[in-house]
């Protein structure tokens, strides 16, 4: 598969936030890859260095088989970006207005896919942009970034001010665009009803850290809770085990078969087992990269 973007060793000190990295990530061509984690723990950081923003500090970074600043224009008309705040930059009074300025940098520009969408979103060309509500500029930058049609998606926290009805258009917009020929979308975001909808590869974030990059059908067959008959001894020492409970006596683990096996050999039968939400997966990783920090 082809690398669309990869970060290898990157460091970057912010000041007033935790500092990122090292962070050491590859995204394949053809997927969904949710950018999870609180706010604050690097998400838009990461979003600005690939659209040459922010430059790293330490590492190298290349996008679409590039590194910037190697002919940025031409890498950046492949691209559709959503940044964390929709920021016009006053270069027009107007919808229309601005979709002219914007759409002369795109020679991929389809103007038939543009007004399409200001029409699902209950946009016009005529409307003010100092006009328009939170939603609505994001119903706006979602737009101008699918119109040109990209190779590359970047969206961070796409749905931020958007009503339930926008809501599910945004979805089955970004589902269309990942239907029509080999591209990549990588969206921030907090809210684990969009990673459960459109992500293939989920990467956790947690204070400037990657602590995780993972499949997310396979990170929701890994992660379980177990319910036992009885609790053993030092059940943290299982397996897989990331917690345990008594009254009911039950277990979370990332290692489920490894963890049953164990179980069995010392006579505690599993009643019934069910998959871990991912939001709730993200707390064990947060605790496991906690404990982690404490222990060295």
């Amino acid at each position: 598969m082809e690398t669309v973007i990869k970060f290898q060793d990157i460091e970057k000190l912010v000041a007033g936030k935790f500092p990122l990295g090292p962070i050491n990530l590859e995204i394949e061509r053809g997927y969904v890859v949710a950018v999870v984690g609180p706010n604050g723990s690097g998400k838009s950081t990461m979003f600005r260095m690939l659209m040459n923003m922010l430059q790293p500090d330490r590492g190298t970074l290349s996008i679409l088989k590039q590194h910037y600043p190697q002919d940025g224009v031409s890498m950046k008309r492949q691209i559709g970006y959503v940044p964390e705040f929709s920021d016009f930059g006053g270069v027009a009074k107007t919808i229309g207005q601005l979709i002219d300025f914007v759409s002369y940098w795109y020679p991929s520009w389809d103007q038939k896919r543009c007004r399409e969408l200001l029409d699902k979103f209950e946009l016009a060309p005529a409307m003010k942009l100092s006009g328009l509500s939170k939603g609505m500029q994001r119903k706006l930058s979602l737009t101008l970034a699918i119109a040109p049609n990209p190779e590359l998606l970047l969206l961070d926290e796409p749905s931020s001010g958007l009503d339930p009805f926008a809501w599910r258009l945004m979805i089955d917009e970004l589902t269309q665009f990942m239907r029509n020929g080999d591209r990549t979308i990588v969206i921030a975001t907090h809210i684990m009803d969009e990673v459960r909808r459109l992500a293939d590869y989920i990467a956790f974030m947690y204070k400037g850290k990657l602590i995780g990059f993972h499949e997310k059908d396979a990170l929701l067959d890994t992660w379980k809770m177990i319910w036992l008959d009885k609790m053993p001894d030092n059940p943290g020492r299982l397996p897989g085990v990331t917690e345990s409970q008594d009254q009911p006596a039950r277990l979370i683990t990332c290692e489920t078969d490894q963890t049953e096996a164990a179980l069995k050999k010392l006579g505690v039968s599993v009643i019934r087992t069910q998959s871990l939400e991912l939001d709730e997966i993200f707390v064990q990783l947060q605790r496991m990269q906690t404990i982690g920090t404490k222990s060295s």
